[in-house]
């Protein structure tokens, strides 16, 4: 009967961190996982902690195909949770998994560069990029813009790499194919990559990361790494 009301004790706290959740963040789907004993969920003490969501909304035009977060031995202030919110006692280590699909990097990128531009006064007009996750583990950028009045294109590939620090994601190894991209165009649509890839929203939200692998299949890009939290991350 203990093991029984500990499992539903475990599954109320479930469904219940959920929905704290869901006021924090803007996801499709969101499931939450705990691993704790009956003495432990009284005090707030977590063997551990899994948080999976798909279509998060990560910043602004910018939402994510997957987002799970496991997170390992954890203290966690369970009147805060009452309070709607959810405060770690002290920093926990866990993993993340995030990936991101074609559409969804074509969709932040288009916005993000329209905003930036807008502003600026230029004998080229940007129209659009379509980005392209290949087979062989690069993305391609596929640049359309007007100049006298013409459109004209080009495509800038580059293989996306781990800095050595484990801090961040630099973008490598580029090629250009049909006409030159223009410099302004380029520059920030590789800044714009870089900090969506380095993890820079969540980092920016009390977690710090130690990026071990990023993998490009055909229409998506996934990332893993170590995480170190210190503020449970929210929108």
């Amino acid at each position: 009967m203990t093991e029984e009301r500990s499992n539903f004790r475990e599954q109320a706290v479930n469904r219940f961190i959920e929905f704290v959740l869901s006021r924090l963040v803007d996801a499709e789907c969101l499931r939450v996982r705990i691993k704790c004993n009956l003495k432990q969920l009284r005090r707030g003490e977590l063997d551990g902690l899994s948080i999976q969501m798909s279509n998060l909304l990560l910043r602004p035009y910018l939402r994510v195909a997957e987002f799970q977060l496991d997170i390992g031995a954890a203290a966690v202030n369970m009147k805060s949770i009452i309070r709607r919110k959810i405060e770690l006692l002290h920093p926990s280590e866990g993993k993340l998994l995030m990936a991101i699909d074609r559409e969804q990097l074509t969709e932040v990128l288009n916005a993000e560069l329209t905003d930036s531009l807008k502003e600026k006064q230029q004998r080229v007009q940007l129209e659009k990029v379509n980005c392209e996750l290949t087979e062989e583990g690069a993305i391609a950028f596929h640049f359309h813009w007007i100049f006298a009045g013409k459109i004209q294109s080009g495509t800038y590939i580059t293989l996306p790499e781990i800095e050595a620090n484990g801090q961040g994601i630099f973008l490598n190894k580029q090629s250009f194919v049909g006409a030159e991209v223009p410099g302004e165009f380029l520059d920030l649509a590789i800044a714009k990559v870089n900090n969506i890839l380095s993890l820079n929203d969540i980092a920016q939200r009390g977690t710090k990361f130690d990026i071990q692998q990023i993998e490009i299949a055909a229409g998506k890009l996934t990332i893993q790494a170590n995480a170190n939290i210190e503020q449970f991350p929210s929108a």
